[in-house]
């Protein structure tokens, strides 16, 4: 599965325990000097123990000749006859933009590099990361040649626009641009832009994200843009988009007024806004308009044109205004029992013709085309894919068909196809294996948790193991309704630095926690608020499944985790440090009392809970990692990893926790990065930290 403002006293004596009581809040603020020395010390003291450790050096070796050996895959944007592709390698960490055109066959072809991001980092002395995607890159309809990109300096969520022409490969001379801030915008037409954003004493919703939207018209300044709507000061955060072609192209905010309920609102050429009767309990989706129209999935039952429909119901609204008002919001589709949308953001694809969807059922996904003749929805469903395989979508094209598929597995290399219509498949990339997968194999087994919930994880482990306990790896994220499938060595699971980890004889699990929305919006809100502890009673009953299963012992499990799954691996490591060897808490929470605080945690206190509410604050003292650190505890040795850069999550959770194990005396490794924002354990731009972070694992559990 992405702010602060400024927080009156009131609200922070409310909020957060006395100073006194919380003896290590100073280290909360991001670039406060003393935090800073801080960060460096405990840095330097950790890398140089990591150093030390006798398969540093090999394993850093390994990594980086593995990483040498091949490009991840490329990702790709399809926008009528014009494509893009972003490709990072090791020579290029931070990425090469690439433009292609789409003949009457389909297929991309005669790619022009357009931008080296690494060459502008060094231009410019600005240490930018290109944000690519539908979400945070857009050009300009119907030619689709300018377009404006997304520069982040140093990897943090705020980010530059900056107006980019594709044809002469150069940035626009006096084209729209930004300074970096919270900022989001989309193309109206090729002269205006429906934008948000945090300048120039705009105002602020209580995350830090901008609270009005405004058309901003070339060749004014951004000052001179027309606010023509406003968020409720209480709201979370809002989006923009852009769907439709010509004089029927609108805009689309979706404003999130928590992270359950989100209200979708229609900006018109003239800056009328008209709001949707799409149902407001929703799920959280991203890139959710294309083809003119804007789709939503229902989180609980409603009535839609006097039709009752079920939880999960996929709705579409049609924006054209042809389309009388009675006719504009349809179903889609209702899912059958027990399957469910896979994915809210790579599970869901809108085209010019309808929508594309990946459902799953318990592990086995397939693709479901929905299209529309005449008002009514007709669809087509695939035949499911082979357990283990794990279906997305790259890219989708909302003013034609083509879709960009991916298929990948544990055991499976990234295969992309460029899908369009009843054209047949054409092969966009074929990943090459990158290690002997033939001594592994892949299960899907069941737990059961403590209330009696049956608990699906994959298993990936050794065909033959070896004599004693095979040493285990264990991630998992399950929050925000946020879906984890097997994949081949990408983000959730370290990329390639996890393949050190299976030579050596190691085995990887994921279990599918309460919390995530593998199960739909049911099995998310299991695990919201006073019932956060669903998701860890599921972690921590599939680990003793395994102990009993007898493939390993406590001693040889390794936990890690990313952003919420930072903190899921930081629970575990405090709340069952009987069961756990060893815990690599990536950019984590781990203050939930003091969440809304830091970084943009004012939005997440609907997932969490809110301290401020008695109730609400004792469930959360009961998970919370930091206040949950005991004196004569045993606990297994920590990693903690996180960048100044974040202000996402805010590097204080990660400071604060490791000052708190350290106080006590537990076994606790530091490493803080200035660049890399959310992002920062990327093996390719930061191949050292993820290689200390593989030799502390392997040190630690082999």
């Amino acid at each position: 599965m992405k702010i602060m403002l400024h927080m009156v006293a009131s609200t922070l004596a409310l909020v957060a325990p006395a100073a006194a009581q919380d003896p290590f809040q100073w280290l909360e603020t991001p670039t406060d000097s003393r935090a800073l020395n801080w960060a460096r010390k405990e840095t330097d003291a950790s890398e140089a123990k990591i150093a030390a450790m006798p398969r540093h050096a090999e394993i850093e070796t390994e990594l980086k000749t593995l990483l040498a050996a091949g490009d991840p895959p490329p990702e790709f944007m399809l926008m009528g006859s014009v494509a893009l592709r972003f490709q990072r390698s090791v020579a290029h960490p931070h990425g090469v933009l690439s433009v292609g055109r789409r003949g009457s066959g389909g297929a991309p072809a005669g790619w022009r590099e357009v931008l080296d991001v690494d060459a502008l980092r060094k231009a410019e002395g600005k240490a930018y990361e290109l944000r690519f995607g539908e979400t945070s890159l857009s050009c300009a309809p119907p030619a689709n040649t300018q377009c404006l990109l997304s520069l982040s300096p140093e990897g943090s969520d705020e980010t530059e626009l900056r107006e980019f022409d594709l044809t002469t490969a150069k940035f626009v001379e006096g084209g729209f641009r930004t300074a970096a801030n919270r900022t989001f915008a989309a193309w109206l037409d090729g002269n205006r832009l429906l934008v948000e954003h945090t300048l120039n004493g705009a105002a602020q919703l209580p995350t830090g994200w901008p609270a009005s939207v405004s058309i901003w018209t070339r060749g004014t300044p951004l000052t001179a843009a027309k606010v023509v709507y406003r968020a409720q000061p209480t709201d979370a955060i809002m989006t923009v988009q852009a769907t439709g072609e010509g004089a029927d192209r609108v805009g689309v905010i979706t404003r999130a007024i928590d992270y359950e309920t989100f209200e979708h609102l229609v900006v018109h050429g003239d800056g009328t806004v008209r709001a949707t009767p799409i149902p407001r309990k929703v799920k959280m989706i991203l890139g959710n308009s294309g083809g003119g129209r804007v789709f939503a999935q229902l989180s609980e039952p409603a009535t839609i044109n006097g039709r009752a429909v079920p939880a999960e119901t996929v709705v579409a609204y049609d924006t054209a205004e042809q389309v009388s008002a009675a006719k504009r919001l349809s179903v889609v589709m209702i899912p059958t029992a027990g399957e469910f949308l896979s994915d809210s953001t790579f599970g869901i694809a809108p085209v010019k013709s309808g929508l594309k969807m990946v459902l799953s059922r318990r592990g086995r996904q397939r693709i479901v085309t929905a299209t529309t003749h005449g008002g009514e929805w007709m669809i087509a469903a695939g035949k499911p894919e082979p357990a283990g395989t794990a279906v997305s979508f790259g890219a989708a094209d909302g003013d034609g068909d083509a879709v960009v598929v991916r298929r990948a597995g544990f055991l499976l290399p990234n295969r992309l196809e460029l899908v369009d219509g009843a054209r047949a498949p054409l092969p966009l990339y074929a990943e090459k294996p990158v290690f002997d997968a033939s001594g592994f194999v892949s299960e899907l087994r069941t737990a059961t948790s403590k209330d009696g919930t049956e608990i699906d994880y994959y298993l990936l482990r050794p065909k033959a193991a070896k004599a004693g306990a095979v040493p285990l790896l264990m991630t998992g994220y399950g929050a925000f309704g946020i879906s984890v499938s097997p994949e081949y060595f990408g983000n959730w699971v370290g990329g390639k630095s996890l393949i050190p980890w299976l030579r050596r004889g190691g085995a990887l699990a994921m279990p599918i926690i309460r919390g995530g929305g593998e199960r739909g919006a049911a099995w998310h809100l299991a695990a919201i608020r006073d019932k956060r502890q669903n998701s860890y009673d599921d972690f921590a009953a599939v680990t003793e499944a395994i102990i009993r299963d007898g493939l390993t012992t406590p001693s040889h499990i390794g936990v890690f985790g990313q952003s919420n799954g930072g903190l899921l691996a930081a629970v575990m490591g405090t709340q069952r440090p009987d069961l756990y060897g060893a815990v690599v808490s990536d950019v984590p929470l781990t203050d939930l009392v003091r969440m809304p605080l830091m970084g943009m945690g004012a939005a997440w206190t609907n997932e969490y809970g809110d301290a401020k509410d008695p109730s609400m604050l004792a469930a959360i003292n009961r998970y919370s990692p930091y206040q949950n650190v005991r004196a004569g505890i045993k606990y297994p040795s920590f990693l903690v990893t996180v960048a100044t850069s974040d202000n996402r999550v805010g590097p204080g959770h990660a400071r604060k926790l490791v000052a708190r194990l350290k106080d006590v005396g537990a076994p606790v490794y530091y490493l803080e990065d200035q660049e890399g924002g959310h992002g920062v354990s990327d093996p390719l731009s930061r191949p050292e930290l993820m290689a200390d972070r593989m030799t502390f694992l392997i040190d630690t559990l082999m």
